[in-house]
């Protein structure tokens, strides 16, 4: 059986959640679009992957964040909901800590004023 590959990319601009000392509705704005914005990505593409899955984050930005803190929190909305079409039926949040679904954070240099988030998930 051959492994499936699913990739897309979503034109977002992601920051270090623990670093941001935003008003709680511009936070809540970005996390409701960023959650938007997966959900529709799985619609779009209409696969279902098998558990088991390998999920690359790839943060594309003219800027880099430190890799061991600040780039992980950047993705913690899109991860969770990426977590929760893998899984869906569970509470908002709780798919993420299912140990069938591991996680890769990467990132790229884009151009000024480039933001993006690139996202591959693999069937192990």
């Amino acid at each position: 059986m051959a492994m499936k590959i699913l990739s897309f990319t979503i034109p977002i601009k992601t920051v270090s959640e623990s670093n941001s000392c935003e008003h709680w509705s511009k936070k809540n704005k970005r996390h409701t679009l960023q959650k938007w914005l997966v959900k529709k990505s799985f619609l779009d593409h209409k696969v279902e992957l098998t558990l088991p899955v390998h999920v690359i984050l790839i943060r594309v930005a003219p800027r880099k964040l430190d890799k061991a803190e600040n780039l992980p929190c950047s993705f913690k909305w899109i991860y969770d909901a990426i977590c929760d079409n893998l899984i869906p039926g569970l509470k908002p949040g709780r798919a993420d800590s299912d140990e069938r679904i591991t996680v890769e954070f990467r990132q790229e240099k884009g151009a000024p004023k480039e933001y993006s988030v690139k996202i591959i998930l693999e069937e192990k």
